[in-house]
């Protein structure tokens, strides 16, 4: 059995690694100072006088502003319930010192990925499920439970650092070819790219000279990186970073002989490639770090989509959809003085998402040739 060590790094899928739901931008990953309201009106506040003006050089009708306004009024309500579970281990969480704030557009080490991990450990039951990947990890502290929004929940799994989403198991067709020796991939498949780095992947299918190929963000690895699924991780490499455009934010997968590919992975399924989502539409997206999740659509130009999508780090490369289409790949976030989505408590109120567009990755790789050219989805 091949043992994958523990990611050095993880891929930042939005412009930067916040703290626990709120953090301030300038204050790293400290929680709030301990004079600020109790409610969420002033970060709310702050948070959107902040996005209305930035989001207006993007061109957004006021209609769009408008119903982004409303989104996050209604999370008001929720929010503050979740403050009151939280507020136990708020003098717990004092003793930590507050994690660097990262800005920087792609990949960073995480240096201390868990700062709270210690509350969870003294909250942990003694029995928990136990696994051998050290990024699939059980927890039925309460904590972990309230702030996946699952309280009642016998178990959460977390699969990305910070991340307190209830993360996507591990599906039975993985585990099936898994048993042939061989590892699946398609639309949201995790990633281990060169062993240290975490990313989702787009889609998988075939090029114009029937090579099997995949696609995920392009900040997630370099060429001849070795690429494996981070769902059957003990079949060992199944890929190498072929191609890679920085500017569109693409990277181009071969599959070796170990690889199967499929249209559909994990309850998602994609149709087809390509197409565009007008502003106000809602489009989803599935990543290892935030599952499944949507947003409303802002702007969208020949290169490039800006929603409102969670998605954090690990996301990276994420399939952006839209009735059954395939029609972006996870890319950033939008600001570097917004929160990113670390829990489905949030609500709206985290960077907005930069999705990179299919048609303009599908038309480079035809026009670059080589690896890729050709892209589509398999037939089943």
């Amino acid at each position: 059995m091949i043992r994958i060590p523990h990611l050095k790094k993880v891929i930042v899928g939005s412009a930067f690694a916040g703290a626990f739901f709120f953090a301030s931008p300038t204050a790293g990953a400290q929680e709030l100072p301990a004079s600020a309201p109790t409610g969420s009106d002033a970060v709310t506040t702050a948070v959107l006088n902040q996005f209305n003006s930035e989001i207006a050089h993007f061109g957004a009708a006021s209609g769009v502003t408008a119903a982004v306004n409303q989104a996050v009024s209604d999370a008001n309500t929720a929010i503050m319930q979740a403050q009151s579970e939280i507020a136990k281990w708020q003098s717990t969480t004092e003793q930590f010192a507050a994690r660097e704030h990262n800005t920087q557009q792609y990949a960073q080490p995480l240096t201390n990925p868990n700062p709270i991990g210690m509350i969870e450990d003294a909250t942990q039951p003694e029995f928990k499920p136990q696994g051998t990947d050290p990024n699939y990890v059980w927890k039925n502290d309460a904590l972990s439970k309230v702030a996946a929004a699952k309280p009642f929940d016998d178990y959460v799994l977390h699969r990305v650092p910070a991340s307190y989403f209830d993360a996507p198991r591990i599906p039975e067709e993985s585990n099936a070819a898994m048993t042939r020796g061989k590892s699946l991939y398609g639309p949201g498949t995790p990633l281990y790219v060169n062993q240290d780095t975490m990313c989702t992947l787009t889609a998988a299918g075939t090029d114009a000279a029937g090579r099997k190929v995949g696609l995920t963000a392009g900040h997630c690895g370099n060429v001849g990186d070795s690429v494996s699924s981070a769902d059957s991780w003990q079949v060992g490499t199944t890929g190498t970073v072929a191609a890679r455009n920085e500017y569109l934010d693409y990277t181009v997968i071969e599959f070796g002989s170990k690889a199967e590919i499929s249209r559909s992975y994990n309850g998602v399924t994609a149709t087809q490639l390509g197409g565009t989502a007008k502003p106000g539409e809602v489009t989803c997206k599935t990543g290892v770090a935030t599952g499944t999740t949507c947003g409303m659509t802002y702007q969208q130009s020949r290169e490039v989509q800006i929603n409102q999508i969670c998605a954090m780090v690990g996301d990276s490369g994420a399939p952006v959809m839209s009735n059954g289409r395939i029609i972006g790949t996870v890319s950033r976030g939008l600001f570097s003085g917004l929160p990113e989505c670390h829990s489905p408590l949030q609500g709206p109120l985290h960077n907005p998402t930069v999705a990179m567009n299919m048609d303009a990755i599908l038309a480079d790789m035809n026009r670059r040739g080589g690896v890729g050219a050709g892209f589509a989805l398999p037939q089943h």
